[in-house]
């Protein structure tokens, strides 16, 4: 009897503790609105239009109207929509999220067949050449049609998505007008990849040159795809990380990377390892800005598991990029608090990039194919935050600092500072991690 009353003492003891720590898990999750990233510190955002709800006209799905849409965005961890019209701005007022407007008397329908299907120069008609007090007017009239009370979720708004270099005068007039009106202008540029007839520039890097001096930019917003069967192209994708990285510091302004988050054409199907090592790669390269392409699949084509598919089901994806958000507003509070001092690769070196005799702050680090950006904080203490790039394999991190000390982690699941030791040594395929040492 006595062992009875002990067993059912331990088991209330037990549930109790548990339902205790819970409480406190559930008051403390990154879930919740007051603990995640501001907007303006590091944006995370799904890359497209917030497609109408009624996705068969019988409200299939998860997502059935346009509150249902902007919970499942908050829910998977983004702090601000895709583009979004006038009319869904109720839905996100109540939703904590930022808006990035879409409005057809400032832009173009950004994810219409007719857009995507135009040749560049017929794209560029879509713009059609204007005066700033034109420009201003344009801006002023969409402001006026939103309520006041739901202006201020207004972040930014959308103006064109991959110009060419022949369009920056004329988009320029148009992010100015944004600027006085107090919101951020939303222009995206291509990937490295693109041509120089397409990008109207004699190279990338005076591509971006040219982008910032013409439209004087707060951020440099791109997208690179670079994820084919079960490997990330490397130099395509480090390529560019390269440039925009070199500009942003030269600059002085940060950059947004728009990352592949479905499988379309001859692309690589989404993975955890996949989308983690775009993540966490923008992240080491000193990036301040996440989008994916797409949340929403296009009802077109052959596009295949983005996080919601063409019924407004959620996917396996959507569970892979909102464990990842989460991760990103877990180690925001530090993250933003660094400034990037150098980035570099162990084993085969990418275009452009450096190898580890560049290093600043590590001493030596294991075996791998590993990346690694390195960091101070306000007060010059060291960060590494380090990639595994190996898309299949754990890899064990035998890491040492040029300065003496213990090595803590930067919890990625809201726990603080860990000590990094046994167990806490391995990275999984495509994670990163972000160490200190004291």
């Amino acid at each position: 009897m006595k062992n009875q009353k002990t067993v059912l003492h331990k088991s209330i003891f037990i549930a109790l503790a548990a339902l205790f720590a819970s409480n406190i898990l559930a008051q403390k999750a990154p879930n919740e609105a007051s603990q995640r990233v501001k907007v303006e510190d590091f944006i995370i955002f799904p890359w497209g239009v917030v497609p109408t709800p009624d996705f068969t006209k019988g409200a299939w799905g998860d997502m059935s109207s346009p509150a249902d849409q902007m919970k499942d965005l908050f829910d998977c961890g983004y702090n601000t929509t895709g583009f979004i019209p006038i009319k869904y701005l109720p839905s996100v007022a109540s939703s904590q999220l930022a808006a990035i407007l879409l409005d057809e008397r400032i832009a173009s329908n950004p994810d219409s067949v007719v857009a995507y299907e135009m040749q560049q120069d017929q794209r560029a008609m879509l713009h059609r050449n204007v005066t700033l007090q034109q420009a201003e007017a344009a801006v002023k009239t969409v402001l006026n049609d939103i309520p006041a009370k739901i202006r201020k979720t207004v972040y930014s708004i959308y103006i064109k998505d991959e110009p060419n270099a022949s369009l920056f005068p004329n988009l320029n007039l148009w992010a100015e007008a944004v600027r006085k009106q107090g919101l951020l202008p939303y222009i995206n540029l291509f990937p490295d990849y693109a041509s120089n007839e397409v990008l109207g520039s004699d190279g990338y890097e005076n591509h971006l040159d040219e982008f910032v001096n013409s439209c004087h930019p707060e951020y440099i917003s791109y997208d690179n795809y670079s994820l084919f069967g079960e490997t990330l192209h490397e130099d395509r994708f480090y390529g560019n990380l390269e440039s925009v990285r070199k500009k942003s510091l030269q600059h002085g302004i940060p950059f947004w990377n728009v990352i592949l988050s479905n499988t379309h054409y001859n692309y690589a199907e989404p993975s955890p390892a996949t989308l983690s090592v775009q993540v966490y790669s923008t992240l080491a390269y000193g990036g301040r800005g996440i989008g994916y392409f797409t949340h929403y699949a296009p009802k077109r084509d052959d596009y295949r598991l983005a996080p919601v598919d063409q019924f407004g089901y959620r996917t396996k994806t959507w569970e892979w990029v909102r464990n990842l958000n989460l991760q990103i507003h877990a180690l925001a509070p530090v993250y933003c608090t660094l400034k990037s001092v150098n980035v570099f690769h162990t084993g085969n070196v990418p275009k452009n990039a450096r190898g580890i005799a560049s290093a600043v702050h590590l001493q030596s680090i294991g075996e791998g194919r590993l990346l690694v950006g390195e960091f101070v904080d306000p007060a010059g203490k060291p960060y590494l935050l380090i990639v595994n790039k190996d898309l299949k394999t754990s890899v064990y991190l035998n890491v040492s600092f040029k300065k003496k000390g213990k090595i803590m982690a930067i919890s990625p699941y809201g726990r603080g500072k860990v000590r990094i030791e046994g167990i806490q040594n391995w990275l999984a395929p495509g994670a990163g991690a972000l160490l200190t040492v004291e």
